[in-house]
């Protein structure tokens, strides 16, 4: 693969001894290259079930033959870890635990021996497994998509959001289907097409034997065979091959692989013979007596996305494929041609399969299918696979480079100023800071001077004391107050003050509206103390609302008036709102200098109002 030898973590999708599959081809191609791997076995997509039960005990036991779950396979390059996890992958409580379990053991075996920065491989979207590789410091992330594990159950269906993000987040994206390709683009620039390939040699060796060993279990059953390898689960169309069964009464159909669903339906067909899971070294033996091979797979959202590598293997032995209309068969119907048949539908199947039969013997048709067998070798696609890590690599390094650079160069400027160019920095910024218009404009961004119009009502916010900003506002607001009533502007004044004080504002207001003329009748006081603008905005608004007010011309101090004017159209969008700011500035001349006391209530009206932003109150 590289020159270098690499580390990778495979976090696996299927279990080790499960029947063979991408995920071992990849595993022993890198082993066989001169890497070091560690597979992980399948930690789940969905909850476990009854059917389940026995891939446990399995897990159970090869936990407990290593060490806490890792264990070599015949090679010190390979390393398996069984992890023992809780098998709920989509619980809050069992991910805590399963993460703390999971990520320790890893990173311990990270650690004891020297596996650091390593290319992660996952065939996982798992919020658990994406939470491990965040954990690890590695060079390269891939997600290799090797099927829609949405569409594969209803438990499943909740790694949908999980995946999508793990498009995002990983540096490349491999799938084994053109659906998935296409839907992975929405997500990442870095997506490449690579099914399963098949191990050519392997199956070329025992294609061109003279050897007539034929399997023991085969030698007994009638000819001609239309065969079946692979698993039998869900999506194996049980109900097709009845139906061939009971057309081709003269063939034996040999199904030969792991039960995954219940099968009662074949096993009661006389010429279906069920030969259980086989080696994948064995697979050549068999398909050499095959005068057929099918793909009878049920058409739905998870098939299409399935692109079975059976049909290469097949094809490798010279035997003639009928295949169900999946999309990744169809798609691919230019690289096969002639050589495989597409089935709409039981009837064209059955009739595909008798028409086959007969031409197995045909050189010339069986060295087409052995010729485009070759061409899609796993050999050549664990070829392109390692260009595009190498490649990605290459482009991670010179990013990791550029990056320490700049860093590098960052540090080294500060170090090198002199303390003459710090003192110059920080007296240009105090300068910048305390005495431009920066702040002064900043502050008149936040006053808002709205002509005053005939309402029906004035309130009023008198603030909490204003402590940290003594310009005595709430004397002003007393003194806006009473000249928009005495305009005639509104025939009546509503008061609120702020948190609960010794002596509060509002009474003080209401004092001095009083001696100004203002009858007792036309005041309205809030009974009640709010803890911020947005309370008193609410509780305000329900007092307006008891008295009919559909209009109000609104007096706050300057500062607060955008933040003030803001909560209001959200919160109280029936009531007309103007907010006049009539006696006063924020500042009572226009020079450019700030104080601090000034600089404190800008900066905290600024962020009062992200706050609220952000909680949705404006």
């Amino acid at each position: 693969m590289t020159k270098i030898k690499q580390n990778f973590i495979i976090f696996s999708s299927v279990d080790w001894t499960t029947h063979w599959q991408l995920h071992h081809q990849l595993t022993t191609s890198l082993v066989s290259d001169g890497n070091n791997v560690i597979f992980v076995e399948n930690t789940g997509v969905r909850s476990v079930g009854i059917s389940d039960i026995g891939r446990l005990r399995e897990r159970i036991s090869n936990w407990r033959r290593g060490s806490h779950g890792f264990s070599s396979i015949d090679s010190n390059n390979l390393t398996l870890y069984s992890p023992i996890l809780l098998p709920f992958p989509y619980s809050k409580l069992s991910l805590f635990f399963n993460e703390k379990i999971f990520n320790l053991s890893i990173s311990r075996w990270i650690k004891a021996s020297n596996f650091s920065y390593p290319i992660i491989i996952s065939f996982l979207p798992t919020p658990l497994i994406q939470n491990a590789i965040n954990s690890i410091d590695s060079k390269l992330t891939i997600y290799y998509c090797a099927n829609n594990m949405a569409e594969s159950s209803i438990s499943a269906s909740q790694v949908k959001p999980y995946e999508d993000h793990f498009f995002k987040s990983v540096d490349i994206v491999f799938t084994t289907a053109y659906v998935i390709q296409e839907y992975a683009k929405r997500f990442s620039e870095k997506v490449f097409y690579f099914p399963p390939g098949i191990d050519f040699d392997k199956f070329k060796t025992v294609l061109e034997s003279s050897d007539k060993d034929i399997p023991s279990d085969l030698k007994n059953i009638s000819k001609p065979i239309v065969g079946y390898i692979g698993a039998l689960g869900k999506v194996l169309d049980q109900d097709l091959l009845c139906a061939l069964a009971s057309k081709c009464s003269d063939c034996t159909i040999v199904l030969i692989g792991p039960k995954y669903t219940d099968v009662r339906l074949l096993e009661e067909e006389s010429n279906i013979v069920l030969l259980g899971a086989k080696s994948h070294d064995q697979l050549p033996y068999y398909i050499k007596e095959f005068d057929v091979g099918i793909i009878p797979y049920i058409c739905n959202d998870f098939t299409e996305s399935v692109y079975p590598s059976k049909l290469n293997e097949y094809l490798a032995m010279g035997a003639p494929v009928v295949s169900t209309n999946l999309r990744e068969v169809r798609e691919s119907k230019e690289v096969y041609g002639e050589t495989v048949i597409i089935a709409n539908n039981t009837e064209k199947f059955i009739e595909a399969v008798k028409s086959l039969i007969v031409e197995k013997n045909n050189t010339s048709l069986t060295a087409q299918r052995v010729k485009i067998a070759r061409n899609n070798s796993w050999e050549s696609r664990f070829n392109g696979i390692s260009r595009i890590i190498e490649e990605s690599l290459i482009t991670a390094e010179n990013q990791k480079i550029k990056i320490n650079w700049r860093n590098k160069f960052d540090s080294y400027f500060f170090l090198r100023l002199s303390r003459r160019k710090i003192v110059f920095f920080a007296v240009f910024g105090f300068l910048i800071t305390m005495y431009s218009p920066l702040f002064w404009f900043m502050g008149e961004q936040l006053v808002i001077r709205d002509a005053p119009k005939k309402s029906d009502a004035i309130v009023v916010f008198s603030g909490d004391g204003e402590v940290s900003y003594q310009n005595l506002s709430y004397q002003n607001r007393a003194l806006d107050a009473i000249e928009i009533y005495q305009k005639g502007y509104a025939n009546k004044i509503f008061l609120s003050s702020g948190r609960k004080q010794t002596i509060a504002d509002v009474e003080m207001i209401k004092l001095y509206l009083v001696s100004k003329g203002v009858p007792m009748s036309s005041i309205y006081m809030l009974e009640k103390y709010p803890n911020s603008t947005y309370q008193n905005v609410i509780m305000v608004k329900q007092d307006l609302n008891k008295n009919n007010v559909s209009s109000i011309v609104f007096i706050t101090s300057p500062y607060h008036s955008l933040r003030s004017a803001l909560i209001w159209r959200k919160n109280a969008p029936s009531i007309d709102i103007t907010t006049v700011s009539m006696t006063n500035r924020l500042y009572e001349d226009s020079q450019w200098g700030i104080d601090l006391n000034k600089m404190k209530v800008i900066v905290y009206e600024y962020v009062a109002i992200v706050y609220n932003w952000l909680t949705g109150r404006i």
